[in-house]
Parts: structure tokens; sequence; C-alpha cells
């Protein structure tokens, strides 16, 4: 999930339960035994490029989601904002559950990171709720950041962007594929990062920490986690906040890390 998420909902007195994902994407049969056996009143799901494991759920899928959800009459909250800069994306969930699907989207990530708004559509029945929760929460939206995403999806500015954004991230990802040639990770040629399971008995405090000390930062797995199941050590690896030039040197040294000593590094105070 979204290294947020946790502490947010915390915050909030909200009860999260991590279920098992498998290669496409939360597992369908995870979600109806989690509905049988606890009080679940929603899901949350990312299904294009979800955030860390770059993973991107078929339509298929997405259809089973919605139908576990609409068996045990439960919401679903899609996180879609990085969903436009995937080419030839599958339909949304909320196109196979519109009746119960909240869905979010945003402009920040897929046109330029300084446009910090987004759209959120929901069914009839969740509207007063949303209101009101966004009243007390937000207030209301910025009036001209408002207009000025109101006018680029209008004119054709935005998805001009998200093409730009698109060509951009596939170059990084070319960069990515050629300073860790022989390393195992996931991505998606439109995804924002990639995926790095560490191999052996690398742990992720150590690995994280030694990149920091070498000027390099990512994202330790465990950030990620909620549930308390059986996990292999990984890091996520950002590719879109650095120049072409930087990213490369982050690369090399995170691949220096994969071939060197594993042994923990001491740190002098």
């Amino acid at each position: 999930c979204h290294h947020t998420l946790v502490p947010l909902a915390r915050y909030l007195g909200f009860n999260l339960e991590g279920l098992p994902i498998d290669g496409n994407g939360l597992i369908p049969e995870a979600l109806d035994e989690a509905c049988r056996l606890s009080d679940i009143r929603a899901v949350f799901v990312q299904p294009s490029v979800i955030n860390p494991t770059a993973t991107l759920m078929d339509a298929t899928r997405r259809e089973q989601i919605a139908a576990v959800a609409r068996k045990h009459d439960i919401a679903i909250i899609e996180n879609d904002v990085l969903g436009p800069l995937v080419e030839g994306r599958p339909p949304a969930v909320a196109a196979f559950a519109p009746e119960r699907t909240l869905y979010v989207t945003s402009f920040t990530k897929i046109t330029v990171p300084g446009l910090r708004i987004g759209y959120l559509a929901v069914p009839d029945r969740y509207v007063a709720a949303v209101a009101n929760r966004h009243l007390v929460s937000n207030w209301m939206a910025t009036p001209m950041v408002a207009e000025i995403a109101t006018r680029w999806v209008n004119d054709g500015t935005a998805m001009e962007l998200v093409n730009w954004q698109r060509q951009a991230l596939r170059r990084r990802q070319e960069i990515a594929a050629e300073v860790l040639a022989g390393v195992d990770y996931r991505v998606h040629r439109d995804g924002l990062h990639l995926w790095l399971e560490l191999p052996g008995d690398r742990a992720e405090e150590s690995f994280v920490s030694q990149a920091r000390l070498r000027g390099v930062a990512i994202a330790p797995g465990t950030s990620f986690r909620i549930a308390d199941t059986p996990w292999r050590p990984a890091v996520r690896i950002s590719l879109g906040s650095t120049t072409e030039g930087e990213l490369r040197t982050g690369l090399s040294v995170v691949a220096k890390l994969l071939l060197g000593d594993p042994e923990h590094l001491l740190l002098a105070i």
C-alpha cells in the first residue's frame, strides 16, 4: 500500500488488514475470505502499476475484485493516480462496479508536480459522506489550481503532458535496464519506480542505510507493509525524481551494493 496510508488510517481510527497479492495484483479469493471472516467495510486497490510492486492488474482480475465487493456489499476505493500513464491500460475497477467504487485521480504525478489536485468520482449513495468529509478536512479545492486543471483537460494540454511523462519514463526504464543488467527486479515500462527484491540474507535496513551513505535515497519494502505474513526483503527505487544523469549514478551505486560485501556497515558517532 502507499506508505502514508498506514499512519493516516491509524490517525483516523481505521483498522487495516493486508491481503495477499500475486503477479496480477490483489487475489480475489483472499478478499472473499477476509470479508467472510472479518467486518470489512471497504477494499483499497491501486490496480494500475501498484505502488510499490509495479504490478498491473488485468481486466479479468479487476472484474473479479468488483464481483467479490458486490457479493459482500463493501465499498471499493480505487486509487488510479498513475493510470493515465499506462498506455492501453484495462478498464478501471469502477467500470465493473460503478455503484460502489470511489475513484481517485490526481494530476500531480502524471502532468506536473505543482498541479496538486485531482478528481474524485463517487456513486450517488456516497456523495453526502464524501462532501462532508472533504469539507471538514480540506474545506475546498484551490479555485485557481482547479481552473488550470480543467482548462488543461479541455484543451488537450493534460494529455500532452501525460505523453511527455510516458516517454521520459520509458527512457529512464532503459537506463535502469542497462545499469541493472543481470539483476532481477520488477517494473512496468510506464511506471514511476521499480521493485527490487534483495538477494540472499541482505537486510532492508542495512541496504537502505548503505545506499543513503553513498548519497542515494531508496525506500525499504517494510514502509509499504501491512500484514505480518512472510516477506522477502526488498526496496523501492524511484525513477522520476532526479535527472537522467543522477539516476544513472544512483542506480550504479545500487548495482555495486548488490554485488558487494553484505556485511553491516558500522557507523561512527
